[in-house]
């Protein structure tokens, strides 16, 4: 878009890449905060971040029938990139 890494995050947001809107779309499930500072500052801690965020996650797939689990999977993923119509007034 600008030819420049600098403006990554310029980027990002016109294109609408961000963790808010992606779950707001949808398209993720869940937003991990990072330690201050970032990720790559305290990776112990952001990897007990991540762990808490799966065990949390698959806790709630305990007991899921496999077809259940299977036919959630893919209504969520038939539900990517659906939009609603809707007609101007004239």
């Amino acid at each position: 878009m600008w030819k420049t890494s600098e403006r990554a995050s310029d980027a990002a947001e016109a294109l609408g890449l961000t963790a808010n809107r992606l779950k707001a779309m949808g398209l993720i499930d869940k937003i991990i905060n990072e330690p201050l500072g970032g990720a790559h500052r305290d990776p112990k801690q952001m990897c007990a971040l991540v762990k808490r965020a799966l065990a949390d996650t698959l806790r709630q797939f305990q007991g899921m029938k496999t077809k259940e689990l299977l036919a959630n999977r893919h209504e969520k993923l038939m539900s990517y990139g659906k939009f609603k119509e809707t007609r101007v007034s004239e």
